[in-house]
This record gives structure tokens, C-alpha cells and sequence, in this order.
């Protein structure tokens, strides 16, 4: 099975440096804009999505149903697709979040007030990667998803660690291509982004 591992397009506190987690904001005009490319790069690419898994969360839910359109499949939600749950930080700005708690971009096992440590986000994810084969047949699946979560899972497949998880950084509207083989998964590219590059700032 080939699972594409998608990144909601821009939302409006992705562009205020605002932690979203379980809340949400808007897809800013950009972010459809990075949507249609998204789409668009995801056809030209020969991968035919049969399946779209997507985060209940709404900015995830707007973009797989649009995926889901496009490709003519069945949209189904899955809660463990959901971003990190940031607890008592979501809704303020990110800089101020680093500046008093250093450890929140040090420690994958700090735990924000009640909220979920990176450690358990990434172990729920693998778990959901797990089990994928044995809820569907289909040979390509698109799976929509969040930053953080994006960054920390593609981590920990490629290193085994989240020590570097920043060098693993996902655009909005970007993706990786994930090859899974039973409960074996591998990282076949990640961080695509290059349909993005020709956007006008909108």
C-alpha cells in the first residue's frame, strides 16, 4: 500500500504563529490556492488516492473532502490523525510558548497542561499506521493531517528518533509518500512541496 501523508493547507493562526492543535481557524485564500496545487501535483503524480482518511479537525476535514471530490473515493474520519493536543497552549503564539517553556522544542515527553506529550501523538499515529492494512484493501490511500504530528511521525520512521524531528519540517499543503508492507512502514520521499513554489502571495 502507498499512503500519501498530507498537511492541511494555511489557516489563518498557521499565518498569525498562532498553536492551533485540537482548535481551528480558517484556510486563509493562500491555503486554498495551496489546496487546487496540492491536488492538482497529487494527479500529475500518477498516485490515485482510492481511500481518504482524514483528522476530524476542520481544517483537515475541508481539505480531504476536496481530495475525496477529486478522486471520486470515500471519506473516512480517524481520530488518531488529529494534531498534538497542546492542552492549555493552543490558541497562543508559538515564539511566546518557546520562550517560557524550552523544553516544549526540546523534549518529546513534555506534556503542555492538559495536553499530550509528542511521544504519545507519535505512538498514536504509528498505532493508526499499524492497523491501516487490515482496514482497507486499497493499494494508494491519502491520509490528511497536521504539522506537528507530520514532523514527528516521518522522524521517527526515518531515524528511529524525534531528537531531529526539525530537520523533517512540512510545509502547509505538502506531503510525504509513505510505503507500507503489512506492519512495516517506510518513508519513501517526504516534504514534497515543489507544487507550491509558483504560488502568488494571496
Amino acid at each position: 500500500m502507498k499512503a500519501l501523508l498530507i498537511r492541511h493547507p494555511q489557516t489563518e493562526w498557521n499565518r498569525a504563529g498562532r498553536l492551533q492543535g485540537r482548535l481551528d481557524s480558517p484556510i486563509t485564500p493562500r491555503g486554498l490556492a495551496e489546496c487546487d496545487a496540492l491536488i492538482t501535483a497529487i494527479a500529475a503524480s500518477g498516485l490515485k488516492p482510492e481511500r481518504v482518511f482524514s483528522s476530524p479537525l476542520g481544517r483537515a476535514q475541508q481539505t480531504a473532502l476536496l481530495i475525496a471530490e477529486r478522486f471520486h473515493c470515500a471519506l473516512q474520519l480517524e481520530a488518531a490523525l488529529q494534531e498534538q493536543d497542546f492542552g492549555e497552549f493552543e490558541g497562543r503564539v508559538l515564539h511566546e510558548i518557546r520562550r517560557e517553556y524550552p523544553l516544549f522544542a526540546e523534549d518529546e515527553h513534555f506534556q503542555p497542561p492538559l495536553g499530550e506529550s509528542l511521544a504519545q501523538a507519535v505512538a498514536r499515529v504509528q498505532a493508526f499506521l499499524q492497523r491501516l492494512p487490515t482496514q482497507c484493501t486499497h493499494e494508494a490511500v491519502a491520509l490528511v493531517s497536521h504539522g506537528q504530528i507530520i514532523q514527528g511521525i516521518i522522524a521517527q520512521l526515518m531515524d528511529n528518533s524525534l531528537a531531529n524531528m526539525a530537520r523533517y519540517r512540512h510545509p502547509n499543503a505538502s506531503y510525504a509518500l509513505l510505503d507500507i508492507d503489512g506492519d512495516a512502514c517506510r518513508v519513501a520521499r517526504w516534504g514534497i512541496a515543489s507544487h507550491l513554489l509558483r504560488l502568488p502571495d494571496v
